[in-house]
């Protein structure tokens, strides 16, 4: 059992990142996963910004949702793409909340795994989400009408 849960964790530690920003939307802490995702070593990582990673084109959207975050407290799922190192575009979902440490000075959480590539550049959301029938497919085979005869 233990074996087990020893690898389910680590196929889970292995396809989320995790990164803590602070207020100003600079990371302060980054792990393995998002330091290999974003192909960054982590002390260069740390001191950017969020924008900085983000690609403009998306960057309007995440810069609401950040506001509202600070604002109101709402976390927010999104999926986006992020600038690479070598300048390239990695898509990924974020899952972004607000931590409040003990002296009362807030930071943003983030999530991150990436998502499937997709044909062409505004595809890869609807890439990220299956869609049942194909689920359904994949978990019964094909529909009977769908089948050789």
């Amino acid at each position: 059992m233990g074996r087990v849960l020893s690898r389910t964790f680590g196929l889970i530690d292995q396809s989320l990142g995790f990164a803590v920003s602070n207020e100003a939307g600079r990371l302060t802490q980054v792990d393995r996963t998002v330091c290999e995702l974003l192909g960054y070593e982590a002390p260069t990582l740390v001191g950017l910004s969020i924008k900085a990673l983000t690609h403009p084109e998306d960057w309007p959207v995440c810069e609401g949702l950040l506001e509202r975050l600070h604002l109101h407290g709402e976390p927010f799922t999104i999926a986006k793409r992020y600038l690479r190192r070598d300048g390239s575009v990695v898509w990924a979902q974020a899952y972004v909340t607000r931590l409040v440490d003990a002296s009362g000075r807030p930071s943003f959480s983030g999530m991150i795994r990436p998502v499937l590539p997709a044909m062409g550049h505004h595809a890869a959301p609807a890439a990220a989400r299956p869609r049942r029938r194909d689920l359904a497919r994949l978990m019964n085979g094909p529909s009977p009408s769908q089948r050789p005869n």
